[in-house]
């Protein structure tokens, strides 16, 4: 019965979608391609929707892969990301998981760029500003460094973290690295 191959086509572009999302596209073409056969009135391109779908899966992959520190790993997620779907919006919260966390597991210069493009995206949050002043004072730039954390300070409500990135600042101030071994453990 034609309902019969119309409800099966939904399954099968169902499964499809499940897959793609998981990041499972060489799984997820055929079971689009067998839906489209069932159904030709469904007109879509089975590989590129795949691709499309399956695209942020890998910026989700990414930002586990820095919470763990592995960055390389990580950077790698997010440029298959990008290279599946070139116009695949990444927000501000994703790259600025990558440079924390990359930040966090001494790899800042690698991770600057992500700090970059989190502040693009929301220049006005304090948040982000904070991670690329990490990535800053890791990466020698110490005068950004301060200049990051103090709008951060400004910015935020939470006592603990002021306190905490005033004694960045001050340290940095003289000189001091404040980014002990123990310190940047215990922000992961």
């Amino acid at each position: 019965s034609l309902c019969g191959v119309e409800a099966s086509a939904t399954v099968l572009l169902l499964q499809g979608e499940e897959l793609a999302l998981d990041g499972k596209i060489d799984e997820a073409i055929p079971k689009f391609e067998k839906a489209l056969e069932l159904d030709p009135s469904l007109e879509f391109d089975p590989q590129a929707k795949a691709i499309k779908m399956a695209a942020p899966f890998f910026v989700s992959e990414g930002m586990g892969l820095a919470d763990q520190g592995k960055v390389d790993e990580a950077l790698a997620s997010y440029n298959k990301a990008q290279e599946l779907d070139p116009k695949l919006e990444i927000s501000a919260n994703s790259w600025n998981e990558l440079c924390w966390y990359g930040s966090l597991y001494n790899q800042a210069d690698k991770v600057m760029f992500a700090c970059e493009k989190a502040i693009e995206l929301t220049p006005d949050h304090g948040g982000r500003i904070d991670s690329r002043g990490l990535a800053r004072a890791l990466t020698g730039n110490i005068k950004g460094a301060i200049e990051d954390f103090e709008v951060f300070i400004a910015w935020t409500d939470n006592e603990t973290k002021k306190a905490q990135r005033q004694g960045w600042v001050d340290a940095l101030k003289k000189g001091e690295n404040p980014f002990t071994t123990e310190v940047l453990e215990s922000l992961r």
